[in-house]
């Protein structure tokens, strides 16, 4: 076998040549230098988005503003565009200039002497000036309040409001000559005037102290249309065809010694802004844009580097107007074909490093961190800290690597097996056979192992290659790795197999219901112990020989997981097809133990800038590594990528929550806080938005619409809230909304309206319904009681014919009979002697049968007739009857006018007053005895004592064992369809209390006979 060593720096200069060939067609398209940290988003025409656009501003409710041929704002998924009001006569005025005041308003300028308008209450509204120039380019606002506007021409050059007065005092304030470019106002107050000469040649700067009558030139040279701004210490910039250079410092004095950043090529305005970190970002008028990283930085340093941008790298035109720096940190660029946004992308592809679908990538991490990358017959090595760097030249593009226990990587392709370890290449003796590969790994003992696509497995020790035999010489092989103790784990569908030494023992995965076996990887966190191996349908943890599973039911994205990286920081890196996933370790290991508990994740796809997701399957071997300085590296179908953790920052800002506009009936509202919609309104459409710009599309919500909604709704994304069914009321809604990062604006924004009622819809319309009803159930009880009293009194009267016929048939039988007989027996008794003994006897019997007589004349007397007269009358002749003791006070009293009560009536309450009379006589035991009638709307008797009082187990029962007189009194009332309440007194006695219907009680004249 040949060993021996090559000096890497002897070969670097060949390899660098060699490498650079190779990938030239690739680099060809990666993005530019200086740009590959950011996401690039575009809108065009295409896109929805209008074009010629010259201004940008962004006010505190978070929308950004655009200038074009109309008005636009823009919330991250909409361009709305704001028109005029109807009849205000400037639909036809375009903006040219945009201002946000410290009041938080949009003041925009108008072209045509359009003047100046503020967009209040949703709506643009007017400010009146008085002599407008043709169109207005810029306003400043100084700390006192006054607002300064400059003209687009050299006529009117600049106004100033003050109050509520106009003037025009370029003259009076002798601002220098020439074109006004840009106006700043420092944060002293000062107000700075860049100016361009009339042909452009040249440029002035003038400043406007707080104190000053009078502008002052100021002396430096500035070549002709300069653009100044103030930098995020308060520093004054400048950026013209000279270059980009700091004039004053963030106190006001004057910068000599400052280096000038040089221009782009062909600008012709450089229009410029700062961003977070204090790098520039500017635009050209025709040649795109350009971003210096560092501007403070020395000379020749990469972050002073001017780094362009253009519409071959994707942006929408070359025309570009203005930069803008959002609440957010992101940049914005308006071009006359639309706008772009640059963020920072999470995931920064290496354009160092090409890509290669065909054959696929390979990669390595060496102990002391670097990472080693094999790319279209080159092997790059990034050191910590340190960018890709060609060191070595392959053959072939068929290589596998992974790493070496004791330092460095290995490199295997046909023929050859290198050992790379920093600086020193050490090529060994290749495989035999040359079959191809799938993927290496070197276990705890150091033996090196080969899987071929053939299903031979082979290891490599001190003597060389061998060729594995008995259980280990057929394998149905995709995969290997090593285990978190050293030993070979290999994926051998459908199950896995780990070697140890010599032994070969299978694990079977089908219980776990993962799917096909796609990838194993040991968990690399501090205290390593994990195995995992992920399928088509879930994750599998092996630990301590204890399989535990995540499946897709449970969780959705844990599927076709291809490589996993645990960091120092407690965080899990899952990279899989959809995606890269970030959860917590401690929140992954609760997850594999607890089957209940969550698994929160952060989501990176291409909104984050990651240019493309993992490897195919068919390309093995190691997929990711974290390197010494904390970058995790990976490999995609664009190459090689990398998240740097310690970078990514979340956005803590709360997006703002807006209520765009309602909608109902074919009318508009926008902005809406309380609206008052036309009655029979029953559908609204309300549009509302979550104003963070950094990834617009993960901005979710939630709304509610208290009283038609029980809880808040879920809408995802959706930024449209529809109702209908709506009845008339004072509705409110609310809606909250959360960032990218789940940061949520608790507070949200709230909408109330009210939707007028018809005259059906109204109250008094509810009032008269009810009354109608009201007076419908009165006039039907009305009915059904006259109805049942028409029969009561009917059956009354049938009771009195059936009376009387009983009453006339005695008459003519029994009595007459009787009386008949009593005549014979007293001519019988005529005809005896005197003196006999039996017509004593027959007397006395003639006596008793006129007895009879005459009580059937009285039964004959009661059948046929009922009673007459006062109920009160009545009740004091009961009162004699029944003999009530001497020192008994019974008193008898009525209340209301007196109402003939009808006979049958009349009969039924005289029984039921005899009766409880008769009681309180009979069990009272008392002294007082009253009895009260009330003549009402229905006849009401009370009788009341204050004896020993009525048992309560009677009156609970209402009856007593064996009595019935009760029991008849209930059933008399009950037939008259009236009320009888027994009850015992709180002081002593009893009370019974009777209640007739007037319907029935009272005599009527018509008798009716209805349906009822």
């Amino acid at each position: 076998m040949i060993r021996y060593f090559l000096n890497l720096a002897g070969r670097l200069s060949l390899l660098l040549s060699v490498s650079l060939l190779a990938s030239s067609d690739v680099l060809a398209q990666a993005t530019p230098p200086g740009f590959a940290s950011y996401k690039h988003v575009r809108a065009a025409a295409d896109d929805g988005a209008p074009d010629g656009l010259l201004r940008i501003a962004q006010t505190p409710d978070g929308y950004l503003w655009l200038a074009g041929d109309a008005l636009y704002r823009f919330d991250g998924a909409t361009f709305e565009r704001i028109d005029w009001p109807a009849g205000s006569g400037k639909r036809h005025a375009s903006p040219s200039a945009l201002m946000v005041s410290r009041r938080g308003e949009l003041w925009v300028g108008l072209r045509d002497t359009g003047g100046v308008a503020i967009y209040r209450k949703g709506a643009l509204r007017a400010i009146p000036m008085p002599d407008p120039p043709r169109g207005l380019a810029a306003f400043a606002e100084t700390p006192d309040g006054t607002i300064w506007a400059s003209s687009m021409g050299l006529d009117k050059r600049l106004q100033r409001l003050r109050g509520s007065r106009w003037d025009q005092v370029d003259d009076t304030l002798k601002l220098p000559p020439g074109y006004v470019m840009d106006l700043v106002v420092a944060q002293s107050g000062r107000l700075w005037v860049a100016l361009s000469a009339e042909d452009g040649g040249s440029g002035a700067l003038a400043l406007l102290d707080p104190s000053a009558a009078r502008f002052q030139k100021v002396d430096v040279q500035l070549s002709g249309r300069p653009k100044i701004a103030l930098d995020r210490s308060g520093a004054l910039w400048v950026s013209d065809s000279i270059g980009t250079r700091m004039l004053f410092d963030s106190i006001g004095t004057r910068v000599k010694s400052r280096a000038v950043i040089p221009p782009v090529p062909g600008i012709m305005r450089a229009s410029i802004v700062f961003d977070r970190n204090g790098g520039i970002w500017g635009t050209t008028g025709a040649t795109g844009i350009f971003h210096i990283a560092d501007p403070l930085a020395g000379r020749g340093s990469s972050g002073s580097l001017v780094h362009r941008f253009g519409a071959a790298n994707g942006l929408t035109s070359d025309t570009t107007y203005a930069p803008f720096v959002d609440r957010e940190g992101n940049v914005w660029i308006t071009t006359e074909s639309g706008i772009d946004q640059f963020r920072r992308a999470a995931a920064e592809q290496s354009a160092a490093i090409p890509a290669d679908p065909a054959n696929g990538l390979a990669m390595a991490r060496s102990s002391e961190g670097s990472i080693y990358i094999a790319a279209r017959g080159a092997v790059f090595q990034i050191p910590p800290n340190g960018i890709p760097t060609p060191i070595l030249k392959l053959r072939t593009n068929q290589v596998s690597m992974c790493s070496a226990r004791n330092g460095g990587v290995w490199v295997i392709e046909p023929g050859k097996t290198v050992r790379l370890d920093k600086e020193r290449i050490r090529i060994l003796s290749g495989y035999p056979g040359g079959g191809a590969k799938i993927a290496c790994a070197e276990d705890g003992a150091g033996i090196l192992w080969l899987g071929l696509a053939t299903g031979a497995l082979l290891w490599r020790d001190q003597a060389g290659w061998h060729r594995a035999e008995g259980s280990l010489a057929d394998l149905k092989l995709w995969d290997m790795t090593t285990g978190p103790s050293g030993d070979l784990v290999l994926i051998t569908p459908p199950d896995i197999a780990i070697v140890r030494g010599r032994h070969l023992s299978t694990i079977k995965l089908a219980p776990m219901a993962i799917g096909t076996p796609w990838a194993a990887m040991s968990g690399n966190g501090p205290a390593a112990k994990d195995l995992f191996i992920s399928g088509s349908s879930g994750l599998v943890r092996m630990r301590d020989n204890q399989l535990h599973r995540l499946d897709e039911k449970r969780f959705p994205w844990i599927t076709w997981i291809r490589t996993l990286q645990q960091t120092s920081d407690g965080k899990t890196w899952l990279f899989s097809r959809t995606g890269v996933y970030r959860v917590a370790t401690t929140d992954l290991d609760r997850a594999f133990d607890d089957p209940r508990a969550p698994l929160p994740y952060t989501k990176f796809d291409a909104l984050d800038g990651l240019a493309s997701t993992v490897q195919q399957g068919g390309f093995a071997g190691p997929q990711s590594a974290v390197a010494g300085d904390g970058k995790i590296w990976f490999l995609n179908r664009q190459g090689t990528a990398f998240f740097d953790p310690a970078k990514l920052q979340p956005n803590s800002l709360p997006p703002p929550v807006t209520i765009r506009s309602l909608a109902s009936s074919e009318r508009t509202w926008r902005d809406p806080v309380d609206v008052v919609l036309a009655a029979g309104t029953r559908t609204v459409d309300i549009v509302y938005a979550g104003l963070s710009f950094t990834v617009p599309q993960r901005v979710q919500f939630l709304y509610r619409l208290d009283g038609v909604d029980d809880a808040w709704v879920d809408a995802g994304s959706r930024r449209t809230a529809s109702y209908s069914n709506l009845g008339p009321g004072r509705y409110k809604f609310r809606v909250i909304a959360r960032n990218s990062d789940g940061v949520w604006n608790r507070t949200g924004a709230t909408l109330t309206f009210e939707i007028k009622p018809t005259f059906l819809q109204s109250w008094l319309f509810k009032l008269l319904c009810a009354a109608a009803l009201l007076a419908l159930m009165w006039l039907a009880y009305s009915l059904r009681l006259r109805t049942v009293a028409d029969r009561i009194h009917l059956r009354m009267d049938e009771r009195t014919e059936e009376r009387e016929r009983i009453a006339r048939e005695l008459h003519d039988t029994l009595l007459q009979s009787v009386q008949s007989l009593t005549l014979r027996f007293q001519l019988a008794a005529d005809d005896l002697p005197g003196d006999m003994p039996a017509r004593a006897s027959l007397i006395n019997a003639i006596d008793t049968a006129d007895k009879v007589i005459a009580e059937g004349r009285d039964r004959v007397r009661e059948l046929r007739s009922q009673q007459k007269g006062d109920l009160e009358q009545i009740i004091c002749d009961v009162v004699a009857r029944l003999d009530f003791d001497p020192a008994v006070v019974v008193s008898i009293a009525s209340t209301g006018a007196a109402r003939t009560l009808d006979p049958a009536t009349l009969e039924e309450v005289t029984r039921i007053a005899s009766e409880a009379l008769f009681n309180i006589r009979r069990h009272a035991y008392a002294s007082e005895v009253t009895v009260e009638i009330g003549y009402g709307a229905d006849l009401e008797m009370r009788f009341a004592d204050n004896g020993r009082g009525i048992d309560a187990d009677v009156v609970k029962a209402g009856r007593k064992a064996g009595h019935y007189g009760l029991l008849g009194m209930t059933e008399r009332a009950r037939r008259l369809r009236g009320k009888l309440a027994i009850q015992r007194r709180s002081d002593r006695g009893t009370e019974v209390l009777l209640t007739v219907p007037g319907k029935i009680a009272y005599r009527t004249r018509t008798t009716r006979r209805g349906p009822f």
